[in-house]
């Protein structure tokens, strides 16, 4: 029985997957097959708004389900008061480069911020602006805003960060875009700092009279300022995403893979060893991203001996350590996921499909029979498809599922033993 989704949910749902595309809502009425790692990611969000944190390496074919599972586990940081920052790497968006590829990554990040009731993205201002309007309250009212006295009250609010490197230089800013925000001035360069948009030292110097600038080698600093201050204002902290790690292993030149593996390294072990708090990040690649002794995270020592499997792990899945594998969905699981989307789509167009089990059984007896290899198949595709053959028959009254399959390579004997529903509670 499929659970009566809200209608706004239900079509955006429902349009990213009949394109292909993992949508950003109501992921959690199609999620199949992925219990232990979804606990693992619960409990890492535990442990970090209790003050900790995690970082962990997501792994998984192309379309076995890591941006799935990443939107997945997003979405329900928000809902449990996180702030959620996620960012896809790129050739011009890496941890580091030597053109501003890693203050990139950190512009993308800060983009895409979001929090529950600002899902998509865009949320920095707003976070900072409801901060501004409680600050302003306190000090008696916009009549009585001073700059000195928005440095005065932003540093004693914050006075728990101060220990961290940047901090100083931080508060400032920060202090000045609360003050040009309450006194309605345009042109805010502090708003510029903070999203990662300036370029030379003597420009923040002389717009803002500091020293820090956002540039390749501190980004990961600021983002952990950012963690602090969210926590500040009531949020249960930060969770980070950084998916298409992939484009790392790409990368022809060995001195800046490693680079790139040696910053990922710094960033690991800082939250593994607890000097940074209520901080989560995810690092999203392929098996080959990591276990390549060539180009891969592997072929860094330093990273191989954190992340290499365990001597007892052979044969056995672990979704505790730093490296989260996928395995690829079951043809039961998929069976799961294709009867869950034939009755989303009923629910959306208010009507009654003559599909049967045993047709969803054949369809999908026949996409993989039509495969060269099924485990090229993914359940993006195969959901996809389903989709648009539902809308086909939902169009075309005229039209049969027999019609539409015909010609396809189905089995007609089939056997007992590879039956997909047999076990399933039909």
């Amino acid at each position: 029985m499929v659970a009566n989704v809200p209608k706004r949910t239900l079509n955006t749902l429902m349009n990213a997957i009949s394109s292909g595309v993992v949508p950003r809502r109501g992921l959690e009425y199609i999620a199949v097959g992925r219990k232990k790692e979804t606990q693992t990611f619960v409990n890492d969000l535990d442990d970090t708004a209790d003050g900790g944190g995690a970082f962990r390496f997501i792994s998984g074919r192309f379309g076995n389900g890591k941006s799935f599972m990443t939107q997945m586990v997003r979405n329900y940081a928000m809902d449990k008061g996180f702030v959620v920052m996620d960012a896809d790497l790129a050739i011009n968006r890496r941890i580091t480069g030597s053109k501003g590829e890693g203050v990139n990554t950190y512009r993308e990040l800060v983009k895409n911020t979001a929090y529950r009731t600002r899902p998509e993205g865009g949320a920095v201002e707003p976070i900072l602006q409801e901060w501004a309007e409680s600050l302003c309250d306190e000090l008696g009212g916009r009549d009585a805003v001073t700059l000195d006295g928005i440095r005065h009250i932003v540093r004693q609010k914050t006075a728990d960060m101060a220990s961290m490197q940047y901090y100083r230089d931080f508060a400032t800013v920060l202090s000045q875009y609360v003050y040009s925000y309450l006194t309605d001035q345009e042109d805010d360069p502090a708003i510029r700092w903070l999203k990662g948009e300036y370029d030379l030292k003597s420009n923040v110097r002389k717009d803002l009279g500091v020293s820090t600038l956002v540039d390749d080698s501190d980004w990961y600093e600021i983002i952990k300022l950012w963690t602090r201050l969210f926590v500040t204002l009531g949020y249960k902290g930060l969770v980070v995403f950084l998916d298409e790690a992939v484009v790392l292993y790409k990368l022809q030149n060995k001195v800046s893979r490693s680079n790139n593996y040696e910053r990922l390294l710094t960033m690991f072990n800082d939250i593994m060893q607890g000097k940074s708090s209520y901080l989560s990040m995810y690092v999203c690649g392929t098996p080959e991203f990591i276990q390549d002794p060539n180009r891969g995270l592997y072929s860094y020592e330093a990273l191989k001996s954190r992340l290499v499997s365990g001597r007892y792990e052979t044969g056995y899945d672990n979704y505790l350590g730093p490296v989260i594998n996928l395995r690829p969905l079951s043809n039961e699981e998929i069976f799961v996921l294709l009867r869950t989307v034939k009755g989303l789509h009923e629910q959306r167009y208010g009507y009654t499909s003559d599909i049967d089990d045993r047709k969803l059984e054949i369809y999908l007896k026949t996409v993989l029979s039509g495969s060269v290899s099924s485990s090229m198949l993914t359940p993006r595709e195969i959901t996809r498809d389903l989709i648009s053959l539902l809308d086909t028959l939902h169009q075309n009254p005229q039209a049969t599922f027999e019609q539409l399959v015909q010609g396809r390579k189905v089995a007609n004997d089939r056997n007992p033993d590879d039956d997909i529903i047999e076990d399933l509670d039909v």
